[in-house]
């Protein structure tokens, strides 16, 4: 029988394959890579974690409704950061493409670590 995992060790996993987005976007800007090697490392990694969600264990209705909590919140946080980000770019005059594919990857990034932090204190606290 498989093993399975639970949903707070599936969104920590998330959170640390989430810090290879930042890593991929600085080695291809700074190095100006033109390889396929990294898009294919990142497809098997998708595949891996796909196979981890399969594993996961059946989500009760306590987690479910505290995962949901969690996405609405970042779902929040998400509009107000990118129109911040978005908007302040939009208003600079010139500048550079590296700043604004870096300040949105780096958002991306905090937003999925910040899922990851606050389903874990609302799933520990019992806040639901």
């Amino acid at each position: 029988m498989k093993e399975t995992i639970s949903l707070r060790t599936m969104m920590s996993v998330q959170a640390a394959v989430a810090l290879l987005i930042p890593v991929y976007y600085f080695v291809m800007v700074t190095y100006r890579l033109r390889s396929n090697v990294p898009l294919f490392l990142a497809i098997v990694l998708l595949l891996v974690i796909g196979r981890l969600k399969k594993r996961t264990e059946a989500a009760d209705e306590y987690a479910k409704q505290t995962l949901r909590i969690a996405d609405s919140i970042c779902f929040r946080l998400a509009v107000v950061l990118m129109g911040v980000i978005l908007l302040s770019l939009l208003f600079m005059d010139g500048s550079p493409e590296w700043l604004a594919g870096g300040l949105l990857t780096m958002g991306i990034f905090l937003l999925i670590l910040i899922r990851a932090c606050v389903f874990a204190w609302i799933d520990r606290c019992g806040m639901v």
